[in-house]
């Protein structure tokens, strides 16, 4: 999908951030003004407003890129469409639930270091939930919380590896086992960014091309307590 103009975006960022000027812009992204006319130029969002923006205002990066709905799973957000959650139909709400097994992110090969499904138990789950190749792990620490919290399920569509900036993915991380994580590629500096949501929790700084990483799936669902 191509990302709307540098105006569009540009237009959405000033309206959640109810800033009029681009030196107010500015301050908030902690960039020179002359940096915002290079963006314009290039017609592009820059990786690190995104980044920014999610961290210091909760905004979601293909909202900002592409217009793409909620502006912010964040709780309280102004722009918010109110707490997220799964609209189903009638129709799937006829179906019955199929039982989905929950495995765990710890596990790895003795010899080899890679993740290795163990299971940890199964949940009910609806249709509209289900993928043609989904994994659901349970959470296991508090480092992308709010937005995946210690002990949620998280579902996995195992047909989507491409990493795009700003989302978030299941990677297989030798030695670690399954890391979730929000991902930025540095083209430019050849650098694989790994970030926690919870900002106590330190960003991983990788070569690009790190052997050995391998990403399992973007994340897509998040079952949690409110």
């Amino acid at each position: 999908m191509k990302p709307d103009t540098f105006e569009d975006a540009y237009a959405r960022i000033q309206a959640a951030t109810k800033t009029r000027t681009q030196t107010e812009i500015a301050t908030l992204l902690g960039i020179k003004q002359s940096s915002i006319s290079d963006a314009k130029k290039k017609n592009t969002i820059p990786d690190g407003w995104l980044i920014t923006l999610y961290r210091a205002c909760g905004l979601e990066p293909d909202w900002i890129l592409y217009g793409q709905k909620p502006a912010s799973r964040r709780e309280g957000f102004a722009m918010a469409e109110g707490v997220p959650g799964v609209h189903e139909t009638a129709h799937e709400y006829a179906a019955a639930p199929t039982r989905t097994t929950v495995y765990a992110m710890a596990r790895t090969d003795p010899e080899t270091g890679a993740w290795q499904r163990e299971s940890l138990e199964s949940i009910p789950l609806i249709e509209s939930l289900s993928r043609p190749h989904l994994l659901v792990v349970k959470m296991d620490n508090a480092g992308m919380e709010p937005v995946i919290r210690h002990g949620a399920y998280v579902g996995i569509d195992c047909d989507v590896v491409r990493m795009r900036t700003g989302e978030i993915y299941a990677l297989d991380f030798p030695g670690e086992g399954l890391v979730i994580k929000r991902v930025v590629r540095d083209l430019e500096a050849k650098r694989l960014s790994l970030l926690a949501d919870n900002p106590s929790h330190p960003a991983q700084h990788l070569p690009l091309e790190t052997p050995g990483i391998t990403p399992v799936g973007k994340a897509i669902w998040v079952i949690q307590e409110i």
